[in-house]
């Protein structure tokens, strides 16, 4: 699984091919001259120092050579760095561009079981780790393993004994690795997954928060918080701890044991023929800079298995099957029919059951029914939000899996009971992505009873609305969205209980609005007061999810059923105030 998933993101950077090479020519210029250095130092020491000769023109020359090759290796570590850091920073931009086309493409369904924290935590703080797997793993891993060949052939140039002894160092450090790898990897997933919910319960709660205040729930949550976020930490600690034990400690550990072996064959040397000190002097520093790339290598496993865990979790959400829209039919009139449909959200509870009927184009069908009797899940059933488990919903005799979705996003347009706008202003949230002109904006506001309410704003429509509409009343909110769908021209209106917590006032303009409408479009209504409905051409009372009753408004008063149950509760509600 972690291999293929560090195959995906080296195959997301594949675009910068040229960068990549850039980048890795760059670092072989810098870990040669990083090699070179200690080579030349041995040579100055073993055949110039040595000798006396300290200041003659082979020495000042390898002096020169020894500070061009630093120069040399300090510019290449300041750019090889630049260029990784370029790769990393547009392989996220390319991942957070795809992951959110990938949201977009979700179906509704997939947001009803995933907590938009988790969601956010993954579209920032996962493919923030992404990056550090090419700007802390890759770009390292390429440095230290040229270093460490470097090493070991310039270690075989001045003594192939003492090399093997170095060489057996390799296969501890791998198998250190590997365990690490082991151990750390289920840790990693754990600590990933509970930032996820930290960041859900933030979301949750500062959302909820006048609630939470309002019911005076804030010590729960803070204790749910506390909980969430002392187990990350225990988490966390468990991490740090592996890390002690298995980066440096071991790491050190073996290269000690190293060092005294080439201490100790010196020393054995020593005692029977001349040794040359330049090359002990070659043989401690490379051991130092052959040591501290496999601590990097071994460091970085902790850094590159955070990156893989996250660029597995964005691979989960890229690889989650979007929502398909294939088909190639257009609404043209707006008839719609319903055929024994029926519709479970979790595949046991059935929340609409063999519903069946027929609106012509043009008509008015008003949805009434008790909370829970399966009146929105009818409405986002006709606008393709789920698929229909049995059954089939056509419009102008084409089921609605055959539409395309320009034309079903295009002509079928819903106003919910609690509309959403965007932050920015009043004709930002009329246009969305279309280019409509400021006299078909205002003519919209005006077929939905707000032409006084855009006289008043100061700025007419580039007035900003603030977050979610905050600038308006819940009134004016509801009148907006209806404004935006009218916009859209539809050949379908679908209004959710668009009269349910707006005032006397609003209902009226929703009531007038719905009465020019009325011949215009295909109107469905789900109505929660039901004098919004009273001029339906059909009214249909759903129960439980079962169609009990059709007809309309006189028809269904004369059987003296659940309508004029609902019918007469609301009138003497009204009566009373």
């Amino acid at each position: 699984m972690q291999w293929r998933v560090f195959k995906r993101l080296l195959a997301a950077s594949a675009s910068w091919k040229k960068l990549w090479m850039g980048g890795c020519a760059i670092l072989l210029l810098a870990t040669a001259m990083d090699v070179l250095g200690p080579y030349l130092i041995k040579h100055f020491i073993d055949d110039y120092l040595s000798h006396g000769r300290y200041m003659d023109a082979g020495s000042v020359q390898l002096f020169v050579i020894y500070v061009a090759s630093l120069l040399i290796g300090s510019l290449a570590h300041y750019g090889a760095p630049l260029i990784f850091s370029r790769i990393a920073l547009q392989v996220v931009e390319k991942l957070r561009k795809d992951v959110f086309q990938s949201v977009l493409s979700r179906p509704v369904s997939y947001f009803d079981k995933s907590a938009t924290g988790a969601l956010v935590s993954r579209l920032s703080n996962d493919t923030e780790a992404v990056k550090e797997l090419f700007l802390n793993v890759i770009a390292n891993f390429i440095t230290n393993v040229v270093l460490v060949t470097g090493i070991f052939i310039m270690m075989a140039v001045l003594d192939f004994r003492l090399m093997l002894v170095c060489l057996a160092l390799m296969p501890l450090v791998v198998g250190a690795m590997v365990m690490y790898q082991r151990l750390s990897t289920p840790m990693f997933q754990r600590v990933r997954a509970l930032l996820s919910d930290i960041n859900a319960q933030l979301h949750e709660s500062l959302n909820g928060m006048p609630i939470i205040q309002l019911l005076n729930q804030q010590k729960r949550f803070n204790e749910r918080f506390r909980g969430t976020v002392q187990e990350h930490f225990r988490w966390r600690v468990k991490n740090v701890k592996l890390d002690g034990l298995m980066l440096r400690a071991l790491i050190d550990m073996f290269s000690m044991a190293t060092l005294a072996s080439i201490v100790y064959f010196f020393g054995r040397q020593s005692l029977e023929d001349v040794v040359e000190i330049g090359v002990l002097y070659a043989f401690i520093s490379y051991l130092g800079r052959f040591v501290e790339p496999l601590i990097e290598l071994t460091q970085r496993l902790n850094i590159m298995q955070q990156s893989l865990v996250a660029g597995q979790r964005v691979f989960e959400l890229l690889d989650t099957e979007p929502e398909r829209f294939d088909g190639v039919n257009q609404i043209t009139d707006g008839r719609i029919t319903l055929r024994n449909v029926s519709f479970s959200y979790n595949g046991e509870t059935q929340v609409l059951q063999d519903v069946s009927l027929d609106i012509p184009a043009g008509g008015m069908l008003g949805v009434v029914g008790r909370t829970g009797s399966g009146k929105s899940t009818l409405m986002q059933l006709l606008i393709r939000f789920y698929p229909v488990t049995k059954g089939d919903i056509l419009i102008d005799n084409h089921p609605l899996n055959t539409l395309s979705a320009t034309s079903l996003r295009q002509d079928v347009c819903l106003v919910e009971q609690e509309p959403f706008l965007f932050q920015g202003t009043l004709a930002d949230n009329l246009r969305l992505d279309r280019d409509y002109s400021e006299q078909e904006m205002t003519e919209a506001l005006a077929k939905a009873g707000l032409k006084s309410m855009l006289q008043r704003l100061p700025q007419g429509l580039a007035t900003p609305l603030g977050e979610r509409g905050g600038r308006l009343s819940n009134g004016e909110r509801h009148l907006v969205a209806l404004a935006r769908a009218l916009l859209r021209k539809p050949k379908v209106l679908i209004l959710d209980e668009a009269t349910a917590t707006v005032d006397s006032e609003s209902e009226a303009r929703v009531q007038q609005a719905v009465n020019r409408l009325h011949g215009e479009v295909t109107l469905i209504v789900i109505a929660h007061r039901l004098s919004t409905i009273r001029h339906a051409d059909k009214i249909i009372v759903l129960h439980h999810g079962k169609l009990v009753e059709e007809g309309d408004h006189r028809q269904l008063m004369s059987l003296e059923g659940l309508y004029q149950h609902l019918y007469s509760i609301q009138t003497a509600h009204l009566l009373a105030d």
